[in-house]
């Protein structure tokens, strides 16, 4: 009997492990087709670009507003409150602010002079900037219209313009600038290393022209820079250049034969063509005040200037400078710089450069 049992149980696990193994060897079910689709839900969708936000670009009003703002906080924001009462002892104070603006000493005695005589024109500080606007006007406007154009193109290809000023002043890197400007807008250009004494220099200009795409005349450390100055110039007339930059080395304007070498190479240009160079530019730095100005007296004696850039504008109280430069040497300013990109140095406008300095909001 027990034996008949276990026959029985081993029977009925082998039916069932077999069962299992058979279904186990069945096809599987086949799949559920998908649900119809329309046609365009099956095209690859693009990846979605996150839209970057525009770039906020300063005007160059706001630019230039912002660089004298040291200027226009330290010494022309400070007027308003030495000339509030009436009283004589008011302008006394305005004129030591003056000062340390570095004004040439007839300038300030003719701004105070001004002052008193229009005293009943300003009873607050915004009639006052008005009144300080329209004098410095009165001393730029007339020397600035000599170059209402300062990049013009020359008539007989190509305007030469020979950059000199001292080291430091950023004279290599307005020239720079200028090839970039000038490029840009379609001119041909070829830059001059004359600073054959300083490698990297040249190597620095040769970096600014290979970015703003103008050609670059350079020749062995130590070479002569007249030579330079004049294989340029040569290279540019028969070539065709728009215009043609000659960069100089850095010059103290107390050395008297520095200065010569530089009135040789300003000679030198002239044997390639009548009128070379055409203009002549000193690059000042703003921060040099005083100074700046016995360096620009130097320059026009020795090579008789046709303009000044004003530079490094946006680090100094002293940018009011300028005004005094050009009324005693009667050059106008035709660039001015407030920071280090391109954009940074602009054609000097007097309305612009006078509300930005006294801070009027307002057009004259």
């Amino acid at each position: 009997m027990e034996f008949e049992i276990l026959i029985g149980l081993g029977v009925a696990i082998v039916t069932a492990v077999g069962a299992f193994w058979l279904k186990s060897k069945k096809s599987p079910p086949a799949p559920i087709p998908p649900k119809a689709v329309s046609h365009s839900q099956t095209e690859p969708v693009a990846p979605v670009t996150p839209v970057k936000a525009p770039v906020e670009t300063k005007k160059w009003t706001q630019r230039l507003s912002e660089g004298l703002s040291r200027a226009r906080l330290d010494v022309w924001g400070k007027l308003a409150a030495a000339l509030g009462s009436a009283e004589d002892s008011s302008f006394e104070a305005a004129e030591e602010i003056l000062y340390t603006a570095d004004l040439p000493p007839q300038l300030v005695a003719d701004l105070i002079q001004e002052l008193k005589r229009r005293r009943g024109d300003f009873n607050d500080e915004a009639s006052l900037k008005t009144v300080l606007a329209q004098f410095l006007s009165s001393r730029l406007d007339p020397v600035q219209k000599i170059h209402a154009n300062p990049l013009e193109r020359s008539e007989k290809k190509p305007k030469v313009i020979m950059i000199v000023g001292v080291n430091g002043a950023g004279k290599t890197t307005t020239i720079g600038k200028l090839a970039a400007k000038l490029a840009g807008e379609g001119n041909k250009v070829l830059v001059g290393a004359c600073d054959t004494f300083r490698a990297a220099a040249v190597d620095q200009l040769q970096v600014w022209c290979d970015r703003a795409g103008a050609e670059m005349v350079r020749a062995k450390d130590g070479a002569d820079p007249s030579g330079v100055a004049y294989d340029t110039v040569a290279r540019a007339v028969k070539e065709g250049h728009d215009f043609c930059l000659v960069d100089t080395a850095g010059r103290l304007h107390t050395a008297t034969g520095l200065m010569d070498e530089l009135a040789k190479t300003k000679r030198v240009m002239s044997k390639v063509g009548e009128g070379f160079p055409h203009e002549v530019w000193l690059v000042i730095d703003a921060i040099t005040g005083q100074n700046a100005l016995k360096q620009a007296q130097e320059f026009h004696k020795a090579l008789g200037l046709t303009g000044l850039v004003f530079t490094k504008c946006d680090g100094s109280a002293k940018a009011g400078s300028a005004v005094g430069i050009v009324q005693q040497l009667q050059v106008p300013i035709t660039y001015i710089g407030v920071g280090e990109t391109v954009e940074d140095l602009q054609p000097f406008v007097v309305k612009e450069y006078v509300e930005a300095l006294v801070g009027l909001e307002k057009s004259l």
